[in-house]
């Protein structure tokens, strides 16, 4: 495949170089093991363990905890590379490290970075990050989880719902208030939690319609006690962490979805050059290249959008309604583009042996994750107001 996108001329040499690497290892050390991937569940210790050798998962960390010390522009290439391959993989890493790694970075004290952040970019762990619950994932100012003091410790009593990577997670970054009143950012607070502690437990894993790659399960917080120094970041702060990192995390759902907008329609131009109907082959019929034309530009707009707001937010911008913009549209350009691909296929498109039903399946999770697609169009028209000055 040749790139011919517009988007390629928005990377430097470096990047580009670095793309060709990572894109050589996906396809080399984790497209064999996709089916094993889905039918147990989780990726395995081993991949994540070469990822990290490999300097995959550090690439846009300082140098001093085993990154690579690069801009935001070579996570978005390992995601959009990652997702290509498999999406729920994809996922997984979108916690450990745009997430989970990024509040440490951020926020950590020296002695966290060193004890959770160096074996997190190494690749000898995975980690979780528990915001959502039962009542709902959207209002995530009111959480029922709570934490209270005791003497020099803190105790969190509480439950969180359809947390990414829980199952084999070896700590957990945890979301709770202590104090102020519900759907006010003041007084939340962001916990560090061993997966070990005395009164945390995750639940089976969930057998879900998509990311099956990523194991997905209820957390409980039985009494868990910490000591102060599980604290990341200020008492009462750890809401306005979260909300600082909405916009990253939502143009980093544009990544994933670029991905998969990329293997939909390599899978697609590729089926549909070899399969002949009535005498022809099926790329030759108009209404084939119709979906082509669709995914192709879908995955043009979504990775130029995509590029762009890497660039802002490496320098500092605000991007809150844009990264809207692309979450919402590359969502559904990356919906249409899977059930597009499933339709080329025709019958093999229904067959799990084939990609296109993962590919369907899994694109439907970025509609509802890191923001519902309702949210996003909330957010659009609320800024958009307020740009107008109402």
């Amino acid at each position: 495949m040749v790139d011919i996108s517009a988007a390629s001329s928005l990377l430097t040499e470096e990047e580009r170089t670095f793309q060709t690497v990572v894109r050589q290892f996906m396809e080399r050390e984790v497209r064999p093991h996709v089916e094993e991937m889905e039918r147990e569940g989780r990726a395995s210790d081993e991949i994540l363990k070469k990822m990290g050798s490999a300097g995959i998962l550090g690439a846009f960390a300082p140098e001093a905890y085993g990154g690579g010390g690069g801009n935001l522009m070579t996570r978005t290439i390992v995601a959009e590379e990652t997702a290509r391959i498999n999406a729920g993989l994809d996922i997984s890493l979108m916690v450990n490290i745009s997430l989970v790694a990024r509040h440490l970075i951020e926020r950590g004290t020296e002695e966290q970075k060193q004890r959770y952040l160096v074996p997190l970019l190494a690749g000898d762990t995975w980690a979780s990050i528990c915001i959502t619950e039962t009542h709902g994932g959207s209002n995530a100012l009111s959480p029922k989880t709570r934490a209270v003091r005791d003497g020099d410790d803190w105790i969190i009593t509480g439950s969180k719902m359809f947390i990414t990577n829980s199952p084999i997670a070896g700590f957990f970054l945890v979301f709770a208030r202590t104090s102020g009143e519900d759907r006010r950012a003041a007084g939340g607070t962001l916990f560090i939690v061993d997966a070990d502690t005395p009164g945390l437990s995750a639940g089976k894993p969930f057998d879900k319609l998509s990311m099956r790659s990523s194991p997905t399960a209820e957390v409980a917080f039985d009494g868990v006690r910490v000591s102060a120094d599980h604290v990341l970041g200020e008492v009462d702060r750890g809401f306005y962490y979260m909300l600082e990192g909405l916009d990253l995390e939502r143009v980093f759902e544009g990544a994933s979805n670029v991905g998969s907008l990329q293997a939909c329609l390599d899978l697609a131009v590729e089926y549909s050059g070899e399969r002949e109907v009535f005498g022809k082959k099926l790329e030759s019929y108009q209404l084939t290249q119709d979906k082509i034309a669709r995914m192709a530009m879908g995955l043009e707009m979504s990775k130029v959008m995509l590029y762009q707001l890497i660039r802002a937010l490496d320098a500092g911008e605000t991007v809150t309604r844009a990264a809207s913009v692309l979450k919402l549209y590359s969502s559904q350009a990356a919906m249409e583009a899977a059930s597009d691909t499933v339709q080329i296929l025709g019958g093999y498109g229904l067959m799990e042996e084939y990609p296109a039903a993962r590919l369907f399946r899994d694109a439907k999770h970025h509609e509802i994750g890191a923001g519902t697609s309702e949210i996003q169009k909330i957010i659009i028209a609320r800024e958009t107001y307020k740009s107008y000055g109402h």
